[in-house]
């Protein structure tokens, strides 16, 4: 998966009020000023607007205080016309730039996720004989060790991995020194000197997941842009099958969306506080919420049987991983594909447990 995956991608707009921001203050319209290439028709101190059905490349991407998505939009101009550039919100794009991924989360690293590099996150990660025993030879991987993965344990689903060290320079790696077996669950995705930080391993922290009202450790999320040109966030580990479901339902015509995925143990926090003070849905205590470690997604359904998107899920989204949870909420999926293999064989699609 390349990270972002708006590169290279053209994108239309299809607003009739596309409207620029300020670069410094992306609440205000941008406006002509003196010595701006000026289309016809306006004039200085005019609001920049780009015309409905241009076609745009994304160059960067922001967010507001309220999660709004921006981006930079540089129109592809095949003529003479004059046509301005700059930021102005994501949803004025068709398709409103929904399941674009935008980076990791952290964001510095000496480098990203790229499906074979780890850091070594577990202070009691220990190396171990090969196959069929892997036995532990009594030494540890020091934490913060970057390493590639070169093998996979054929049983317990790749539960053992061979790694050695990942040698890093100027972006590139490279295989070095052969260290030996360790368990996978030792190794967090990327190399990144963050993973070893007190943000990190804080039980409130940014990346922080919870489980039952117990803290599992932290994991690396993804920025992806929701429903409504709004951020949100998943976990790595969520993002294929997540995808798998999308692109299912994409060849039916249908744009799954995501309304809320991973959330921080302070915004489960203040959706408690809203549902206590009675200016909320129903939301489980911080800490106990399965949004909290990756496995809950909100979906854009809008209503029970009737709407297109919940009737597909409701017959497909268990045969890929995913059922309904909660009850009383049509738009409540979580990626449970042991159980939801279960729930595919018997034609169901829901276990009213989740949180």
């Amino acid at each position: 998966m390349e990270v972002p995956t708006y590169k290279d991608k053209t994108f239309i707009v299809s607003n009739n009020d596309t409207r620029l921001r300020r670069a410094d203050d992306l609440s205000k319209a941008e406006v002509y000023k003196d010595g701006d290439d000026i289309p016809d028709g306006n004039t200085i101190g005019d609001i920049k607007r780009i015309p409905k059905r241009t076609e745009v490349k994304i160059t960067g991407v922001k967010t507001d205080s309220e999660r709004t998505v921006y981006v930079f939009a540089e129109p592809i101009i095949n003529n003479e016309t004059v046509i301005p550039q700059g930021w102005t919100k994501a949803s004025n794009l068709e398709g409103q730039f929904m399941n674009e991924i935008i980076g990791f989360v952290p964001s510095k690293w000496e480098l990203v996720p790229t499906g074979n590099n780890f850091t070594v996150t577990d202070d009691q990660a220990l190396i171990r004989e090969g196959a069929p025993n892997f036995k532990s030879t009594g030494k540890t991987i020091p934490v913060g060790t970057y390493v590639l993965v070169t093998e996979k344990s054929e049983d317990n689903a790749g539960k053992y991995v061979k790694v050695c060290e990942a040698q890093i320079a100027n972006g590139e790696v490279s295989a070095g020194q052969e260290i030996g077996w360790t368990a996978a669950v030792n190794l967090t995705d990327g190399c990144s000197k963050h993973f070893t930080t007190m943000h990190w391993t804080n039980q409130q922290g940014a990346n922080a997941c919870w489980r039952g009202g117990k803290y599992i450790g932290a994991k690396v999320l993804v920025n992806i842009v929701g429903v409504g040109g709004e951020m949100e966030q998943i976990t790595l580990e969520s993002v294929e099958p997540y995808f798998r479901l999308r692109d299912a339902a994409a060849k039916k015509n249908l744009n799954l969306g995501i309304e809320s995925g991973f959330r921080t143990y302070q915004h489960q926090d203040r959706l408690y506080q809203l549902f206590l003070n009675k200016k909320g849905n129903k939301a489980a205590k911080p800490g106990s919420s399965n949004h909290q470690h990756g496995q809950a997604f909100d979906l854009n359904t809008r209503d029970y049987d009737g709407d297109p998107i919940y009737d597909w899920l409701k017959k497909n989204a268990p045969k890929l991983g995913f059922i309904r949870t909660v009850n009383g909420e049509h738009w409540h999926w979580e990626y449970r594909p042991a159980e939801a293999a279960e729930l595919a064989e018997k034609g169901e699609f829901k276990n009213f447990d989740g949180k």
